[in-house]
């Protein structure tokens, strides 16, 4: 995905969040921080169309970083072999074309990035993880365009995880759930979003 081209006599791919921020084309209210140790979840909209929050900034040792942003086919982004949450590797320090900015490539097995995204839909895909800095990155569910993305800890995100895969199973139930199990639905993301995952997995268990 960070190819110049995609194919012959196709349009280059939209630009990343980094190089975005660095043109000045992503003003820092558009970025959240969220440091190591820390749990935040948000919802990112299309890099591509522009939004409230485009990515979400994550710091590391030696002014290294992270960031994450919510990639999708639509405008210049179109033609991206890819959707779903990307995650890059930002190193100032490194010397241009030696590896700046790096994709944490979600499947590294397929060839030209054409899985390098984080998706919900898919187990092998559905979370990132940095073990020497004790972080996770999940990816959750949609609201409209946006993506919803969970950013925490290694100790929080098995629950966080099981949470997140219970929540979707309920919202494919949800067209056909009555009252009180809509109710439940509702409960169980307002625990998700206290940060309860334990609770918000028991409660979307509920829903019919």
């Amino acid at each position: 995905m960070s190819s110049h081209y995609i194919g012959r006599n196709l349009p280059p791919p939209g630009l990343s969040s980094f190089t975005k921020i660095r043109l000045g084309w992503i003003a820092p209210g558009q970025v959240i921080l969220v440091k190591p140790g820390d749990t935040r979840g948000a919802f990112l909209s299309p890099l591509d169309r522009g939004g409230k929050t485009l990515a979400i900034k994550i710091p590391l040792a030696r002014g290294e970083y992270y960031l994450v942003e919510n990639r999708q086919q639509t405008g210049f982004d179109r033609i991206q072999p890819d959707s779903g949450l990307l995650v890059v590797r930002v190193k100032p320090q490194a010397q241009e074309g030696s590896g700046t900015a790096t994709i944490m490539d979600a499947d590294s097995g397929s060839t030209n990035f054409s899985h390098a995204t984080f998706r919900s839909d898919q187990e092998k895909r559905d979370i990132f993880e940095d073990k020497e800095n004790n972080i996770a990155v999940i990816p959750l569910w949609t609201l409209g365009e946006s993506q919803g993305v969970l950013v925490t800890t290694l100790e929080k995100s098995a629950d966080a995880l099981k949470a997140t895969r219970a929540i979707l199973d309920a919202r494919k139930r949800q067209a056909g759930a009555d009252g009180k199990n809509k109710e439940a639905l509702a409960a169980c993301l307002d625990a998700f979003g206290n940060y309860d995952f334990k609770k918000s997995h028991e409660l979307a268990r509920q829903v019919k």
